[in-house]
């Protein structure tokens, strides 16, 4: 019996780290707030919301949690030109046209950074395969 607990105990431990990786994905709201209360202003996760509007801008596009991009409460996915191109080429259209209204996760870090006259919460991607979409 006591072996058993033993066991039990043990494979609860090996597992915590696996549990750990599988973490929640963060809210826009949840991420400014966790950005905003960081020391290094930087949080590194998975990020989920629904594209509310999209942009483009040189060689970037932006994907927006909310109707406006300087709402103090939108979240900006960067799209740089590796991420557009693999997305074109995955979605046969352009990330910033085809990915409105739809629910998107994306793996990386989290920043505030400034544009023009106010601050953003950004997520810079590089490559396509940081972001899912979700539906």
């Amino acid at each position: 019996m006591r072996m058993r607990s033993q066991v039990a105990m043990l494979s609860l431990v090996l597992a915590t780290p696996a549990i750990a990786q599988t973490a929640v994905p963060l809210t826009p709201a949840q991420t400014i707030e966790a950005v905003a209360a960081s020391k290094t202003g930087e949080v590194e996760g998975a990020f989920e919301f629904v594209v509310a509007s999209s942009g483009a801008g040189g060689f970037s596009a932006y994907l927006n949690s909310a109707a406006n991009y300087r709402d103090p409460g939108n979240l900006t996915i960067e799209l740089h030109t590796g991420a557009r191109n693999g997305l074109k080429e995955k979605l046969g259209g352009h990330a910033e046209d085809v990915l409105v209204g739809k629910r998107v996760r994306v793996k990386g870090i989290a920043r505030r950074v400034p544009v023009g006259s106010h601050f953003q919460t950004r997520i810079s991607v590089e490559t396509a395969d940081q972001i899912e979409i979700l539906g």
